[in-house]
């Protein structure tokens, strides 16, 4: 049960510490690929992505690029704990022996596991934070 507990720990704030930084990235990205086609002879809202950031900060200043983070945050650290947590179960499983290390054929097959049940978890919430972003744009 401690050990549960320590990867439900350290998904948790390995999960906090991701969104933080990774967030104005996916904002940038998911601006930049739901801007309008521009008509004929015109050009696009952003000419790249610094150009987003750039004009994200002009209108809305640095919390602009955390726009939408309301699902990701309530989940993410969440999701993160699922997937050390499953991860470490399905490494306690596989393994011939307490303590024995894993061959690659076996880290594969806990690591996709532990994938597969975020997946399962993360496509809504991803869903949702792409069309929010997009939402306010």
């Amino acid at each position: 049960m401690a050990d549960v507990a320590k990867d439900l720990t350290a998904g948790t704030i390995g999960g906090a510490a991701q969104l933080i930084v990774g967030h104005p990235f996916d904002t940038i990205k998911v601006k930049l690929q739901s801007q309008p086609v521009p008509p004929p002879g015109q050009l696009p809202r952003y000419s790249g992505a610094i150009d987003a950031v750039k004009q994200t900060i002009a209108a809305e200043g640095p919390r602009g690029l955390y726009k939408g983070m309301g699902a990701p945050l309530a989940t993410v650290a969440a999701l993160n704990a699922v997937l050390f947590t499953v991860r470490g179960q399905m490494e306690a499983l596989l393994r011939s022996e307490p303590g024995a290390p894993l061959t690659v054929n076996q880290q594969v097959v806990a690591g996709a596991g532990a994938g597969v049940a975020v997946a399962i978890l993360a496509t809504p919430t991803e869903l949702v934070k792409c069309r929010s972003v997009h939402f306010f744009q």
